[in-house]
């Protein structure tokens, strides 16, 4: 099983969190790279499934708010542009996708849907994190989402490391998990029947103090299900 890690563009030990999450709990998987600084789309063939991992903001043009790029923060149209790419190959392949934090928004958006330019400046609360250890806070899964089923609960707990989140939500999603001042923190498809597997969360399973929790273990757990099912259709 080969399993593409989007780049997150920020350091190798970043990078490496998220290959390290995978394979903590998927037995015997490869991962690979998908990165638009070396240009390794036709990597894509090779992958069973695809994380899209974390990092800068998506640009707001790619969502009609163009005049309002000021307030996002370290943006890199190219890998915005490639990894709607990844999206499109992974959705007509039905590679199984996992998104993580700037990797939900960049679903959402390449699904025509938008994004909260700064969660404070539009009246939430700081969903930042801080200098050290993460910030977090409660979430509540929606009863009959498919997020439910995986972590085998109503409630839990999260770390929160974005100054963004999803506004208006793409075509075909729907949340399925929010925070307890109303911010969206995962999206699924509204109608999975016939789609390929895609679980998009705001939080950072990578940077969970418990890799056990079924906020970051069972995600893994279940892409790698998804992956398996497939390879045995």
């Amino acid at each position: 099983m080969i399993i593409g890690i989007t780049d997150p563009m920020d350091s190798p030990e970043t990078y490496a969190r998220y290959e390290a999450l995978i394979k903590r709990w998927i037995p015997n998987v490869e991962t690979q790279i998908l990165s638009c600084v070396t240009g390794d789309f036709s990597e894509m063939a090779r992958c069973d499934g695809v994380v899209l991992a974390g990092g800068g903001d998506v640009h707001p043009k790619f969502y009609s708010r163009e005049e309002d790029a000021a307030l996002a923060k370290d943006i890199r149209v190219p890998r915005d542009l490639f990894e709607f790419d990844i999206v499109r190959e992974a959705l007509e392949r039905s590679v199984p996708i996992m998104g993580i934090c700037r990797g939900a928004q960049v679903f959402n958006v390449a699904m025509g849907g938008s994004l909260i330019l700064d969660i404070e400046r539009a009246g939430y609360s700081n969903h930042r994190g801080g200098k050290g250890a993460d910030l977090t806070h409660g979430v509540t899964v929606e009863e009959g989402s498919i997020l439910r089923e995986i972590v085998g609960c109503a409630r839990g707990t999260i770390n929160t490391l974005h100054h963004q989140a999803v506004d208006k939500i793409g075509k075909g999603l729907r949340a399925c998990a929010r925070a307890e001042d109303g911010i969206i923190e995962a999206l699924e498809w509204a109608d999975p029947a016939g789609k390929s597997y895609v679980m998009l969360v705001q939080w950072h399973p990578e940077r969970f103090e418990d890799p056990a929790s079924p906020f970051a273990r069972n995600l893994v757990e279940r892409l790698a299900r998804e992956v398996k099912g497939l390879r045995a259709a």
